[in-house]
């Protein structure tokens, strides 16, 4: 992730040399209007090209994945690149229209312009059909900026529901449309033949591209298949549902880790954890009921239903040269099932301690993580934390001693990693290189 940081700074301050290469004047000029017109287009072109940039990484491309070191990265990458853009996009709109609403209260003089075209009705028919083709370009980059504010609030609210979710993201790709075509129209016309302008044509050609294809449902349409339900199971207890599915001959395997979009019926798409292991015939999943598609979801699916499996994603890989220690919250154990179903071939392997840490414990689940856990020579702790502390450093430390002789592999909510990397950090712990999490979440 740092190096993928380094790229987009790189990015950043490449875009503004060229575009500063064509602005020399301005930090010797006192005029607002002129301060005014070179950062709308900086502003401008750097909310663009961050833009562009998610609009590529939705694309779920295995080159991008490979890339980045797995579809999860790439998501956390393409919700940051999301709000960077727009917050470049309200920088933006506000140097276009402060200065106009303090021209509006007196408090600024209204610049005189000397563009030398004269009144409209002596433009030339070329000109005028330029200078309206720009009005219009001004006008849906304005409404595309507010379907952007809108979705974007739509995206990040965790009280909407998955559908809206899912619609807002589709309608990302229309308002993206409609600022490429703004972006490309309202360039300054000294900046024509120069590599900024060159730049803002590609990134502007590059992110529509994949939002056309993003719009028209080419997305992972390559890397689906068929499969039918063998059967479920439902763990009360841990209100986790246990789906095990019969792929299609095509299906071409995954391996330990990854993850798979799923879709019953006419369901949206949803991405989990594929408990299986590599070389099983079938598929295996745990669902824990956690909003508003998975409550309910075992009375919904029976045995013998189609089900459309898109994936596998991810790269979760385990360096089994090295002692680990594995953390699992909630349902992120499922990350670490198909890896111990792997060990069980494995006749030697370093040391692990696997800490599941759940709040309510059902039996039946935990005693089948008990058995694997066994058979694949790994020590398990299981803390329930509606009765026991929180797991901590300290607790891990007298388990498993010198955290620096270990590398770790989390997988559960974001809160409980950030928690646990600050503890780790304060242990001088090299988080860098050997903290190693499953980063997906859908917003």
């Amino acid at each position: 992730m740092k190096t993928v940081r380094n790229i987009i700074w790189a990015m950043i301050a490449t875009m503004s040399a060229f575009w500063f290469a064509m602005e020399p004047q301005l930090f010797t000029s006192n005029n607002v209007f002129e301060w005014r017109s070179a950062m709308i287009q900086y502003s401008g072109i750097l909310s663009l090209m961050l833009m562009s940039i998610t609009m590529l990484l939705a694309m779920r491309l295995p080159v991008i994945e490979n890339w980045l070191n797995g579809m999860d990265k790439a998501y956390r990458v393409h919700k940051w690149l999301g709000i960077g853009g727009v917050a470049l996009g309200v920088t933006h709109w506000l140097w276009y229209q402060i200065p106009k609403w303090l021209v509006m209260s007196g408090v600024l003089a209204r610049p005189v312009h000397h563009d030398g075209s004269g009144p409209a009705g002596n433009l030339s028919g070329w000109t005028l059909w330029v200078s309206e083709l720009r009005e219009f370009a001004q006008g849906i980059g304005e409404w595309g900026f507010y379907l952007l504010l809108v979705l974007l609030a739509v995206s990040l609210w965790a009280a909407v529901k998955y559908k809206p979710f899912k619609l807002s993201h589709r309608l990302m790709s229309v308002a993206y449309l409609l600022i490429a075509v703004h972006s490309v129209f309202l360039l300054k016309h000294a900046y024509l033949g120069e590599p900024i302008y060159y730049l803002t044509l590609a990134f502007a050609f590059v992110g529509s591209i994949a939002a056309l294809y993003s719009l028209f449902g080419f997305v992972g349409r390559g890397n689906r298949y068929s499969a039918v339900v063998a059967t479920t199971r439902y763990f009360p207890q841990a209100e986790i549902m246990e789906l095990v599915l019969k792929p299609d001959a095509a299906w071409q395997g995954h391996t330990a880790g990854q993850f798979a979009y799923l879709r019953f019926g006419d369901e949206d798409p949803h991405p989990f954890t594929i408990v299986s292991g590599s070389e099983d015939s079938e598929l295996r999943f745990l669902i824990k009921e956690l909003g508003d598609f998975t409550t309910g979801l075992y009375e919904r699916v029976k045995q013998g239903d189609a089900v459309t499996i898109e994936g596998p994603y991810g790269r979760l890989e385990f360096d089994l040269s090295k002692p680990q220690i594995w953390i699992a919250g909630g349902v992120g154990i499922a990350s670490f099932f198909a890896t111990l179903e792997a060990l069980k071939r494995e006749k030697n392997h370093p040391r692990i301690e696997l800490f599941y840490c759940t709040r309510g414990v059902d039996d039946h689940l935990v005693d089948e993580l008990w058995h694997l856990a066994h058979q694949a020579g790994v020590s398990l702790s299981v803390i329930d934390t509606m009765h026991s502390p929180r797991l901590n450093t300290q607790r891990i430390v007298s388990q498993c001693g010198n955290l620096s002789d270990y590398e770790f592999y989390f997988c559960g909510p974001e809160v409980f990693s950030k928690t646990l990397k600050k503890e780790l950090d304060a242990h001088q712990f090299n988080i860098e290189q050997s903290y190693h999490e499953e980063l997906f979440v859908m917003r």
